[in-house]
């Protein structure tokens, strides 16, 4: 057990990575608050703390049913932490670089067939201001492979722009984004609606481009009930997430253009091989229509 004097000095360690974090590596408050969850899981004082503390932890929670990629998310933010912590000097060795976790199934991101992307986001926009909304976030993922949080944090100069969106991405690396005439109608059209719900909610303006039923700024959380809703609503038989409409665009991209580097572009990777997963996604899909259209695959 640790004395009130140790979880001061680890308190203070973990503050000072978690601002480097933030301030020197761009992380999101989303990233630096699951490290900070997995560095609360250290039990010993860090000056301390070996090799066979952290194992034990790791096996602690492996016994204790957490998933293979929870551990290997905790043991990649121990390492971070320790790496830190041995760079300032402040320790004498990274107890954590021998680490190791269950091996991580691969698995594919999930994506929705065009033809029901479209059928999806055919027709005019519902009368009802929260659907009308989810149709509008759908369409936007869909056509510009961003990110829920991007798309979330746009503001409302977004329903003015006809050709190109700006976008802060992960790192607070910016990237520019086509956006196609479609899309530029389907926002117009989206701009007296929104702004009719505003003016019922006795709102001036709101300096996001999706808002709540209240007007406020629209949390991660409930665009994701909003996809998921809407879509069950216009008959799409499989649940909808917003990271699937960004898949289904990275995917649909590439089998379109085989240019894997400008669906690097687009999405907004860092590195190259986070893109290559699409490829395999292409594969799947050649070979469902080669087992659909070749006579001796029947």
């Amino acid at each position: 057990m640790r004395s009130p004097e140790q979880t001061s000095s680890n308190t203070a360690l973990i503050q000072r990575y978690l601002q480097y974090l933030r301030l020197e590596r761009r992380y999101s408050e989303n990233s630096v608050a699951a490290v900070k969850r997995d560095l609360a899981l250290i039990a010993h004082d860090l000056d301390v703390v070996t090799s066979q503390d952290l194992k034990l932890q790791l096996a602690k929670r492996h016994a204790n049913g957490s998933a293979p990629a929870s551990l290997a998310r905790t043991a990649s933010s121990w390492r971070g932490f320790f790496s830190f912590l041995l760079k300032e000097q402040l320790i004498q060795a990274n107890p954590a670089l021998g680490l190791k976790t269950p091996k991580l199934a691969r698995s594919l991101p999930k994506a929705v067939g065009v033809d029901q992307l479209l059928a999806l986001l055919q027709g005019d926009l519902p009368l009802e201001f929260r659907f009308a909304q989810a149709h509008v976030l759908i369409e936007l993922l869909y056509c510009t492979g961003l990110r829920i949080s991007e798309a979330l944090s746009l503001d409302e100069n977004t329903l003015n722009e006809t050709r190109e969106l700006r976008v802060m991405g992960k790192g607070s690396k910016a990237r520019i984004v086509p956006v196609i005439d479609n899309l530029s109608r389907r926002l117009r059209q989206f701009s007296d609606i929104r702004k009719a719900h505003l003016i019922s909610k006795s709102i001036v303006a709101a300096p996001f481009l999706f808002v709540s039923s209240k007007g406020k700024t629209l949390s991660v959380r409930q665009a994701q009930q909003d996809v998921a809703d809407y879509a069950k609503l216009k008959g799409l038989d499989q649940h909808l997430h917003p990271h699937m409409l960004r898949h289904s665009f990275g995917s649909h991209m590439l089998q379109g253009t085989q240019n894997l580097r400008a669906v690097q572009e687009l999405l907004g990777h860092a590195s190259i091989a986070s893109t290559q997963v699409y490829t395999a996604l292409d594969f799947e899909h050649l070979s469902s229509v080669y087992d659909k259209a070749f006579p001796r695959a029947r």
